[in-house]
């Protein structure tokens, strides 16, 4: 069986390294990429396509939802999954 390839776009680098060490702990997840904005999420999506891609809905340059509706308008999403993540902080 092949590995998940899973890619994350999310600009709290924290929160990205947490992910990454998670998943690095499954022999069967594979982290292939990791993008700190929409832009570069884009830009690593041309290069190689995940399985699942978990997309932070606000990211500097281009936001989650930007990402979503360009993958949507270029027909380009094909059978990716796709897990927004929201971060909601309280005082």
């Amino acid at each position: 069986m092949e590995n998940v390839k899973v890619a994350i776009a999310d600009d709290n680098k924290v929160l990205v390294k947490t992910m990454t060490s998670y998943f690095e702990k499954h022999d069967e997840i594979e982290v292939i990429w990791t993008a700190n904005n929409g832009q570069v999420c884009l830009t690593m999506l041309e290069e190689e396509r995940p399985d699942i891609l978990l997309l932070d809905i606000i990211m500097p340059h281009l936001d989650g939802i930007g990402v979503l509706e360009t993958l949507n308008e270029t027909n380009k999403m094909g059978d990716m999954q796709i897990m927004m993540l929201v971060r909601h902080v309280s005082e």
